[in-house]
């Protein structure tokens, strides 16, 4: 038991044992929510989200994987959104180049189940000189979406001078 302490402005004990001071927690959750918010949202159709929710039932309950090379790859998806956008700018060819290299280095560790490990071992030692995006297609490519938001939050800012 802890001794009682006797306060510096009266004469009465007082037991400080477990007294804390309190904060006010919602002002720390926004703030806190803010700061983990991404800066923008990307919305991704039902029809989209369908496909991903079959994607990963197909492979994690009926144990399929998709068939590699795909025949449509997420370079095919890219090279055929730019020739059908009316302008090319620079932003739009750096994007694709931004997701592309998203792609190729988050393959691995991210888009892919646990079931597809082996699939992905012997079809990069298969195809060893060429890019992810070249091999694989819309299935991997809309889970990146799903996490695009997630990675976005934690890359670090380009800073050109």
């Amino acid at each position: 038991m802890q001794p009682k302490r006797k306060s510096a402005k009266s004469n009465d004990t007082l037991d400080t044992r477990g007294r804390k001071r309190t904060r006010d927690a919602s002002v720390d959750i926004k703030t806190e929510d803010k700061q983990n918010e991404p800066a923008f949202r990307l919305a991704m159709p039902k029809t989209l989200k369908g496909l991903l929710i079959d994607d990963w039932e197909s492979i994690n309950k009926a144990h399929q994987v998709v068939k590699l090379p795909s025949t449509m790859t997420v370079t095919d998806i890219l090279n055929r959104y730019l020739k059908n956008r009316k302008s090319h700018d620079e932003m739009v060819e750096q994007t694709i180049q931004g997701l592309k290299l998203y792609f190729n280095h988050s393959l691995n560790t991210m888009l892919l189940y646990r079931s597809e490990r082996k699939q992905y071992d012997n079809i990069h030692g298969s195809y060893p000189d060429k890019e992810l995006t070249d091999i694989y297609g819309l299935e991997h490519f809309l889970r990146l979406f799903g996490k695009v938001r997630w990675l976005m939050s934690r890359a670090q800012p380009l800073f050109f001078f």
